[in-house]
Order: structure tokens, then C-alpha cells, then sequence
């Protein structure tokens, strides 16, 4: 059952819509065109050459024109763009005007007729010797023409040849004349059209040679446009694969014509100036012979005392005979020659008329019927009651309504027939008695306004793109219970883009469970609800498209659905205006007027809507989801550092979550993005535009149904996080990697003496793996460790340490836009920290790169006898100071003054050098040396980590003391040699026994420092 009873939902046959409503005019019966015929407003002009002023009449104003056409006025054109129903009117005409017994009339339909197939129509009613002679060379020529090749490649020929005689018109100004002369010599159009690597371009099928001899061999195809053929700028602008190959001559034209416009329009006007005699040359029959013939078959028709009636439902299929149609048709008769009376009516692009009809047109002009009304005019024409005249009769069948035709009865109603007449034409409306199902007048006026440009309502748009599509592709989805269909809001959707353009009023609409019903209740709503949100309709409308109301909504009881609506005068929803002042409360529904919104909240809607969305409204989007998504993740942060210090290099070893790359709204990123949000998904632009609420309004409580849109996006947001995490983070099986690549980073550091590496806690060896060395002390004394070590450290992303840092980052954490700091997983990586860790084998999936530099990382930090041997180099021999350094320091100033004083110092020894040099070494200084040679004597029994740890501790004791006990020894020596060269006095007896006493005790310690320092230690 339907809502129908035991009838189909639909009340026509699919197959009646293509016979009902044919792309062209004349493919329905009489019987058919007249069910459908509805008046059209005409602007009705006594002046060809004004465009103003006018009176709006219909077609019976027309037929009575044309009834009444005077002798010395007999042309009237019926203008209009395309598809305005220029050839309605002039089919109307043939049926309606009632020529008698003395009128012959002549109809030259648009499509399918060829030259010869409209010089056959004329020659059909003329009976003359001359006729005859006619009649033969019509068919001669067009037989010698018949082939389609042929006549582009003499029609081009021809061209060339006409253009350089003829095409070097002086009439202009001197400047156009100069042009036309370069364009007309032989080196200019004629080489162009001659050159055949330029053959392609110009013989192509969409070309106007190929186009032209199409129609005047088989005449216009029903997809060909309305304007007549012929060269445009367009065609000129020509490129081809290998111009290199072309003539000289023509590739220097073709380069002036593509880099100058006007040049290009002037040669498009001096080609079109030689179609007609073209064409004339190449099929053998020209305007002069149309001119003849028509004169003759006057004549004739004078002879028997009758008059010529022409319909011509398109002009411009005389293209390139045109002048001598013209010429006949304005040729008044005189006493000398004795023409029968002729009247024309020519349907004509408003173009093509205006500007390529002569003067002796519009002198022999009676009147002008123009279906192109302007803006100061309006007519009381329905778009409705136009739709119903094929409504009914697509219900009725074509059989039926010819059978009427013939008995000379009306059209049927199919309406009267239908046991739901009377709620069918309450819910869906009716004109005249016949209903608008399954269109009402607000989806109707919603249809057509998405096919009209500017509000302009175009005949054969309305039919071909609005009530054909659904009447044919429509029936079945309706019987079958899925209409209204995704094909009829695909075709109409920007009909109604300020309808129900709220998500979260679609949100509302939704059946759970049905998401095809829910679907079918929003593009029902949209389309033929009053826009105002979401709401039942009236519930006849429910029950034809099998779609229940919902028990938590108003049902609309003031939606006026039977008034005449003018397309475009959609009325505004409480969405896109603020209601009016005294208007009453809009119902609890409604959502917010636009006025409230958040602008971001109202860039969601329109890009939900359009697709469409402004950048900086889209970077603004990306940033809020961005923040939301971080705060779900959980994440610590880590000890990265400035991001700089690992993000460099290969986006494999170190991706990140940032707003800009990682989060795609729409676009062909959606792929690829750790985020899409698709404009067409209901769900991600219901929370995105909850974010922007929350944004905007920084609390849920003030957010419209914020309790809702906060759970949903709750559960969205952790479910984006939880995509981030798993598309960044590896998974646990990944553990064995992460903890060989931390144990040779913890090596890495040890070796370049960060003392975080040899702690016992995680916490502390992670920090490490991060941490930034101190710098050697003395680099120049150490060659081999500083280049162990700038090699682990160098700013090169590929250095070692890097490359590892970046490989352990991508296992363990993502980067925070582009900022930082970095979120590491922190409990995973302490856990790879353990001993045991780092004796795990290399899975097989890590890159053969890593595995060569954590091998090589092990290799080389446990080949450390050269660091031992630099160590060894800069440590001096303490073990026979016989003192701590700052008592001997003291006595070895104390003894350099008392020398002073007695004028016997040496002026070699710079004492306050030596004193600033003791006062530098520090109070531990002595023990860390101390262990330090200890080490080295135990460095057999030492373990790896033992050895690196002793070679790369602070070097900085031994240095300080080295600095000091260098030059002492070598002041020493100096006193010693000094004292011994002179005679011994009592005095001098004293101090050498005090020095010999000192001496004693630095001797042993300066021997062993000179043998450490080798050449270049010592004095």
C-alpha cells in the first residue's frame, strides 16, 4: 500500500517525461505542444533600434502581427537568448495562424536541415522553367560537396584566397587599415591557413570550418548552440605540439596573433567577411542563387495569385547565404518586376540581429517581439502554473492527449481521476486544478533557481534540468520509497543553500539507526519545508514520500505553500536574518539567528553548505581542533630541547602533529592528513562547529545545547587522539629497537663525559641521552677525542648522535606543532633503559642505516686506548709533591721575594705569574689527579663504561696544576743554576740550603712531568 491505496506513489509513467518534454520543439505532436503550451511574457517594440520602452503582450498579440504585416514591412524578428522559447513561438505559429488557399507557407526548422535541404524547401513550391534549372544545380552542387573532408580543406583554401584579394579593406581608420594589410598579405592569414602544421588546430571538429561545413551538409545537431558559426578571437589563439616545424611565415602571425588581443578580434572579423562568398565557392550555391530562387518562386507565386509566408525558426543556419536571403525578403515589388507578397518571421539570437543584420532590415522591420524582458519590466508569468501544463500532461501519456487532439476534445486532467486529489492539492499545491506533486511551489521555485542564472527564468532550463530529471529519474525512487533522492539534491542544492543550513537542525531531523531516512527527512525539509528550520510538514507530504514525522517537533501550521512564488524570493530562515522587530518568538526549534553566531560558527555552516571556505577561517579551524586534540593525548613532556635540535633531516625519523600539515578540512589531503574533517560528513562539521562554539564562547554552559555537543565531542576528539597516537607512535613491538638505539646514545653521552650517563636512575640516564656536552678544555691537546666527539655532536643531521636521536624520538613521542616543547612517551623510554635492554637483537624491520651507526657507535667507544694515551699526556706525576700544592706554592714565592730583595732573583722567572698560576688550582685539584693516575695503573681491571668514564672526566684539575707546576720547575732550575755560579757567603749558604731543600722535594715531580710532557712540556 501506498499512500496512494493500491496505486503506485507516483502518479505518471517515467517513460512520458523524454516524449512529453523533448530538447527540441518540434519532436512533440501538435496535440502534445498544445497540452503544454503556456503564455510567455513578451516585450512587444514598434522600433528595431530602441531598447527601451516596449508593452508586455503574449503570443495571440504575435499571431496578429504577423496576420497584418503590411506590404512594405514584412519581416518580424522574435528575439531572445537561447532556450527562451524563440522556437516555442514559432511552432505556436504554425498551428495557430490559418493561412488560406492563397497563402503558401514555408517552414525552415533549426535542426537536421542542410543548405540543399533549405533551397529544396523553397524550390518545393516553385513550378517555373527557371525553378527547374534551379532545382538541378542545387542537387549538382551539393553532390559535388557531399564530402565532409574535402569541403573543410576548400573551404579553408578558399578562405585564404578571399582574405588576401579582398581582405585588405581601406574603409577603416588608418591604423585598423595597416593591420588589415599585414593580416591580408601573403605572409599573414593566407601562410596561417596554408601552413599544415597549423592544419589541426584550425580543421578541428569544435572549429567553426569543421562546424560550419557540419551544418551546411547535415544541418545543426540539437546540441549545437543557437549563435551562428564563425570565426572568434578564441580560434586564433593558436598553439600546436612543435611550432618549430611550422613556416616562418605562419609561426610569426600565429606569435603576433597570441600576443595581441585586439589583433586577434580584427582577424576573426575579416575571416567571417569571407564565409559567404566561401561558401558559395565551395557548395557551389551562394546567397546570389538563394536571392534568384526566391525572386523566382515570387514571380511564380504572383503568376497564380498567391503570397509567401517564411517561418524561420533560426536565423543563423543561413550563415554564408544570408546576404542573399536579406536581399530577397526586403526586394518590395514594382510595376517592372511583379513579386507576390512575402512575409517573414525569423526567430534570431537578440546578438546575432543586433550585429550582423543590415539597415535594410530594420527599415522593413513591422514589429519586435523580444522574450528577453529588462529589470524596469515585470509580467504576471507563474512559474508554477508553466510546470503544471507538463505535470498534468506527463501524467496523462502522450497517447491519450493526441486521441483528445484528434476527437478535438480538451486536454484531460489527470488530476480529477486520483483518489487523493483533494490532500494531495492542500499539501503539494495546485494551478488550476492541476497538482504540483511531487514539487510544491517552494521546491519548484528552489529547483529552477538553482538552474537560473541571475533569477532569470529560461524555458528550456526549467524543462530539460529540472522537470524531466526528476519526472524521469525520480518515479521509480519514489515508488520504491527513497525519494527525495541524493540526484535531486545533487541537481538542485544551490537552489536552497540558505535552507536548513544548520548541522545541527539536520542533526535533529535524523531517524537513529536510518541514516537513509534521516537523509531523505533533510533534503524533504529543505527543499519543501517553509524555511524555518527543523519541522514536520504538512503530514500528507510525510505520508507520499514514506517518510514519518518525528514526535519531537512542531509541525509548520502558517507555511502558505500555495502562494505563487517567484523564483529566487526564497523566505529567509531565522538562520540568515534577525526576525523582524514585534515579530513574535521563534519557536523552541529555531536555532540561534545568525547575529549570535561566532563568525567561525557561521563560516562552518557556509562551508557544510558550499564547500567552501576562506583560508584564514580555515587556519583558525585547524588551530582549535589542534588544541583540543593535544589535551586528549596525555603525553609527557620530554627533554627535547629546542626543536631545532632533532627535527631536522628525514621526515621518517621524526613526523609531527601540527595544525597545518596534519589536519585537512576537505581537499586532497584528506588522504593523507592524521585528521580529515570532510564537509560533507554531518558528524565532523557537527563537532567542528561545536568547537568553534566553545571557542568563541569558552564554555560549554553558554554554548547552544552545550551538554550534547560536548559529550559528542568528547568521544570524537579522544578518537582523533587515539588516530594521532596510533599513526605516530609505533606499537609496543617496537621496545627491542628502542632500547638498543637508547644504550648507544647512553654511550654516545658517556662518551662525550655527560655525567648524567653514569647515574644508576632512568630519569637521569633519559635526560642524558639529550643533554648538551661541556666543551673539551684544551681541544688542541686532545685531537682524537674532540674528533670521537664532533662527531657525535656536529650540527649535521646525518651526524651520528642525531640521526639516533631522531630514530628514538619517532619511537617514542610527536612533535607539538612547530614549536615545543617535545610530548615523549616518558614510562616506555625508561623502561628501555634497563641493562638488559641493550642485549636485545635488531628487529628485522629497522633500517639498515641505524643499524650501522649504533654499531659502529659500540665499536668505537670501546676502542679508547688513544683518548687513554692524550689523558695520560695531560695528567702530571703528583705522587712526589711532598705537600699539598698550595703549601709548596707558598714557599716557592716566599723564597722568589726574599731573592728579589737581595737583587739575586732571575729575570727569567716571572713570580706573579707563577703566584696567579697556584692560586687557579683548586682544593680538590690534587686528589682528582691522584685518581686519575690511579686509574691508569688499574686500566687493565676497568670495564668499558669504568674506562670511559675515567677518560672523559673533567680534565680541567690537571690542567690547572699542569699550568702551575710547569713554570715552577722551570724557576727552580733557573735559582739552582744561579745560585751554584757564585762564591758561597753565609747568607747565601742559608738560602742554598732552603732551596736545595725545595728542590728536593719538586725534583722527583718535575722529572716525571717532563717525561709525560715529552719535547713540549717542561721549561
Amino acid at each position: 500500500m501506498t499512500w496512494r491505496g493500491t496505486l503506485p506513489a507516483a502518479c505518471w509513467e517515467a517513460r512520458e517525461a523524454p516524449a512529453i518534454i523533448p530538447v527540441e520543439a518540434e519532436s512533440t505532436s501538435n496535440g502534445v505542444f498544445l497540452a503544454t503550451h503556456t503564455s510567455i511574457p513578451i516585450l512587444l517594440r514598434d522600433r528595431v533600434d530602441s531598447a527601451v520602452g516596449g508593452t508586455i503582450v503574449d503570443e495571440h498579440n504575435l499571431r496578429r502581427a504577423v496576420e497584418e504585416l503590411p506590404a512594405d514591412q514584412p519581416i518580424i524578428p522574435i528575439l531572445g537568448k537561447s532556450g527562451t522559447g524563440k522556437s516555442h513561438l514559432i511552432r505556436w505559429l504554425r498551428i495557430n495562424l490559418k493561412p488560406n488557399d492563397a497563402t503558401r507557407l514555408i517552414f525552415v526548422p533549426k535542426h537536421r536541415m542542410s543548405l540543399r535541404g533549405i533551397l529544396e524547401l523553397i524550390l518545393e513550391h516553385a513550378t517555373s522553367e527557371r525553378a527547374a534549372e534551379l532545382r538541378a544545380k542545387v542537387a549538382a552542387a551539393s553532390d559535388a560537396a557531399a564530402d565532409e573532408t574535402t569541403a573543410q580543406l576548400r573551404l579553408r583554401n578558399e578562405l585564404a584566397v578571399l582574405v588576401e584579394t579582398r581582405g585588405a579593406d581601406k574603409d577603416g581608420t588608418p591604423e585598423e587599415n595597416d593591420l588589415r594589410a599585414f593580416l591580408a598579405c601573403a605572409e599573414g592569414l593566407p601562410a596561417l591557413l596554408g601552413d599544415p602544421v597549423f592544419r589541426r588546430r584550425l580543421l578541428a571538429d569544435n572549429g567553426p570550418i569543421a562546424r560550419l561545413v557540419r551544418e551546411k551538409l547535415s544541418g545543426k545537431g540539437s546540441e549545437d548552440k543557437e549563435d551562428a558559426f564563425g570565426f572568434t578571437a578564441a580560434d586564433l589563439d593558436l598553439s600546436v605540439d612543435d611550432v618549430s616545424k611550422a613556416g616562418a611565415d605562419a609561426a610569426s602571425v600565429a606569435s603576433a596573433l597570441a600576443s595581441d588581443a585586439p589583433l586577434r578580434d580584427l582577424a576573426a572579423k575579416m575571416l567571417n567577411e569571407q564565409l559567404g562568398p566561401a561558401v558559395s565557392e565551395v557548395f557551389g550555391i551562394g546567397g546570389d542563387d538563394l536571392k534568384q530562387l526566391l525572386v523566382e518562386l515570387r514571380l511564380d507565386l504572383h503568376r497564380q495569385g498567391l503570397e509567401l509566408l517564411l517561418l524561420i525558426e533560426d536565423f543563423s543556419i543561413f550563415q554564408g547565404i544570408q546576404g542573399g536571403l536579406i536581399d530577397a525578403i526586403t526586394l518590395l515589388p514594382t510595376e517592372t518586376l511583379a513579386l507576390c507578397p512575402m512575409r517573414v518571421v525569423m526567430a534570431v539570437t537578440t546578438g546575432y540581429f543586433v550585429n550582423q543584420m543590415p539597415e535594410t532590415v530594420y527599415t522593413r522591420t513591422y514589429k519586435v517581439f523580444d522574450l528577453e524582458l529588462p529589470a524596469d519590466k515585470t509580467a504576471p508569468f507563474d512559474p508554477a502554473r508553466f510546470a503544471a501544463r507538463y505535470l498534468n500532461a506527463v501524467r496523462v501519456g502522450s497517447k491519450e492527449i493526441d486521441k483528445h487532439h484528434t476527437d478535438e476534445r480538451p486536454e484531460p486532467n489527470h488530476c480529477l481521476q486520483c483518489p487523493v486529489r483533494d490532500k494531495c492539492h492542500q499539501a503539494f499545491g495546485e494551478v488550476a486544478g492541476v497538482g504540483l506533486f511531487p514539487f510544491s511551489r517552494t521546491a519548484l521555485d528552489r529547483a529552477i533557481r538553482s538552474q537560473s542564472k541571475d533569477d532569470a527564468f529560461v524555458a528550456r532550463d526549467v524543462l530539460t534540468r529540472v522537470l524531466r530529471p526528476v519526472l524521469h529519474r525520480d518515479q521509480t525512487e519514489l515508488n520504491e520509497g527513497r525519494f527525495p533522492s541524493a540526484g535531486f539534491e545533487n541537481d538542485f542544492h544551490t537552489g536552497a543553500l540558505d535552507t536548513l543550513d544548520n548541522v545541527e537542525d539536520q542533526v535533529r531531523l535524523r531517524t537513529p539507526g536510518d541514516p537513509a531516512l534521516s537523509e531523505r527527512r533533510v533534503r524533504m525539509v529543505r527543499f519543501w519545508g517553509p524555511g524555518h528550520g527543523p519541522q514536520n510538514l504538512h503530514p500528507t507530504i510525510h505520508e507520499a514520500f514514506a517518510i514519518p514525522p518525528l514526535s519531537d517537533l512542531i509541525t509548520e501550521q502558517q507555511t502558505h505553500l500555495h502562494e505563487t512564488v517567484r523564483p529566487g524570493s526564497i523566505p529567509p530562515s531565522d538562520e540568515t536574518e534577525e526576525p523582524p522587530a514585534g515579530s513574535p518568538s521563534p519557536p523552541p526549534s529555531s536555532p540561534p539567528p545568525a547575529a549570535s553566531k561566532p563568525p567561525l560558527v557561521r563560516a562552518v555552516d557556509e562551508w557544510h553548505k558550499t564547500g567552501e571556505l576562506l583560508q584564514r577561517h580555515r587556519n583558525d579551524l585547524r588551530n582549535i581542533v589542534h588544541t583540543a586534540v593535544i589535551g586528549y593525548l596525555g603525553l609527557e613532556d620530554g627533554y627535547g630541547g629546542d626543536s631545532g635540535d632533532w627535527t631536522k633531516g628525514g621526515a621518517e625519523l621524526a613526523p609531527s602533529f601540527d595544525a597545518k600539515t596534519s589536519i585537512a578540512l576537505d581537499g586532497s589531503a584528506l588522504q593523507t592528513a592524521l585528521i580529515s574533517i570532510d564537509h560533507r560528513n554531518m558528524e565532523d562539521v557537527r563537532v567542528l562547529r561545536a568547537l568553534a562554539w566553545v571557542d568563541a564562547k569558552e564554555s560549554w554552559a553558554n554554548v547552544p545545547q552545550g551538554d550534547a555537543l560536548q559529550s559528542l565531542c568528547v568521544t570524537k576528539v579522544q578518537a582523533w587522539a587515539d588516530s594521532v597516537s596510533a599513526s605516530l607512535l609505533p606499537s609496543q613491538g617496537d621496545d627491542a629497537e628502542l632500547g638498543r638505539l637508547a644504550h648507544a646514545l647512553l654511550s654516545v653521552s658517556r662518551s662525550l663525559g655527560i655525567a648524567d650517563s653514569y647515574k644508576s636512575d632512568a630519569l637521569s640516564r633519559v635526560k642524558a641521552l639529550f643533554a648538551r656536552p661541556s666543551k673539551l678544555a684544551d681541544p688542541e691537546q686532545r685531537p682524537y677525542t674532540r674528533g670521537l666527539q664532533d662527531r657525535f655532536t656536529s650540527a649535521d643531521p646525518k651526524a651520528d648522535r642525531n640521526l639516533l636521536q631522531r630514530r628514538l624520538l619517532r619511537l617514542t613521542s610527536y612533535r607539538q606543532g612547530t614549536g615545543k616543547p617535545l610530548a615523549i612517551d616518558l614510562p616506555r623510554l625508561v623502561r628501555a633503559m634497563r641493562d638488559d635492554a641493550g642485549e636485545a637483537p635488531w628487529p628485522e624491520h629497522v633500517p639498515e642505516q641505524i643499524r650501522k651507526v649504533a654499531d659502529g657507535i659500540k665499536k668505537r667507544t670501546t676502542m679508547l686506548d688513544p683518548m687513554l694515551d692524550e689523558t695520560r699526556r695531560l695528567v702530571p706525576d703528583v705522587s712526589d709533591l711532598g705537600g699539598d700544592v698550595a703549601e709548596v706554592a707558598h714557599a716557592l714565592n716566599t723564597l722568589l721575594s726574599d731573592l728579589a730583595a737581595l737583587a739575586q732573583s732571575a729575570n727569567s722567572i716571572n713570580a706573579p705569574a707563577l703566584h696567579s698560576a697556584a692560586k687557579s688550582v683548586k682544593a680538590g685539584d690534587l686528589k682528582k689527579v691522584k685518581d686519575l693516575s690511579e686509574g691508569f695503573d688499574a686500566w687493565p681491571t676497568l670495564t668499558t663504561d669504568q674506562r670511559l668514564r675515567l677518560v672523559t672526566l673533567d680534565e680541567g684539575p690537571a690542567l690547572r696544576i699542569r699550568a702551575w707546576l710547569d713554570p715552577a720547575l722551570a724557576a727552580v732550575k733557573v735559582l739552582e743554576q744561579k745560585l751554584q755560579a757564585g762564591p758561597a757567603s753565609e747568607a747565601q749558604r742559608e738560602y742554598d740550603e732552603t732551596l736545595q731543600r725545595l728542590v728536593a722535594g719538586l725534583e722527583t715531580l718535575s722529572r716525571e712531568v717532563m717525561d709525560v710532557a715529552g719535547p713540549e712540556g717542561g721549561a
